[in-house]
């Protein structure tokens, strides 16, 4: 019975993702996500955030295979690039990230805060 709990509770958990810049790689908080027919909203708040410079090239490292990705930075859509697990775009503008990431068994929209230098 216990062995069934814990492969439900795997099996409903959306993928981790980070953002990178350089060498720094922050962890993203999740906002929302639907996994596998079960959904939740936990709004949590990104606990740390990235500071990089203008120009700066940004990373979300996935931990599955995406099918889509958009990317809003202060609430503006940033150019990105989908190449396997990695989302990329350019850093022109700080504010609070939001990425929502389409995957083959759901979605998840991640979060994290920019400063830009």
């Amino acid at each position: 019975m216990v062995a069934l709990v814990v492969l439900l509770v795997g099996v409903a958990h959306p993928p981790r993702a980070f953002v990178a810049a350089g060498t720094t790689r922050v962890p993203l908080a999740i906002s929302s996500w639907c996994w596998d027919r079960h959904c939740g909203a936990p709004l949590i708040r990104s606990r740390r955030g990235v500071n990089v410079t203008r120009g700066a090239a940004l990373h979300l490292e996935l931990s599955a295979d995406p099918l889509e990705s958009t990317v809003t930075v202060g609430g503006a859509p940033a150019v990105v690039t989908l190449r396997g697990r990695d989302v990329s775009w350019v850093a022109t503008r700080g504010g609070g990230v939001s990425a929502f990431v389409r995957y083959r068994r759901g979605w998840v929209v991640y979060t994290a805060r920019l400063a830009v230098h």
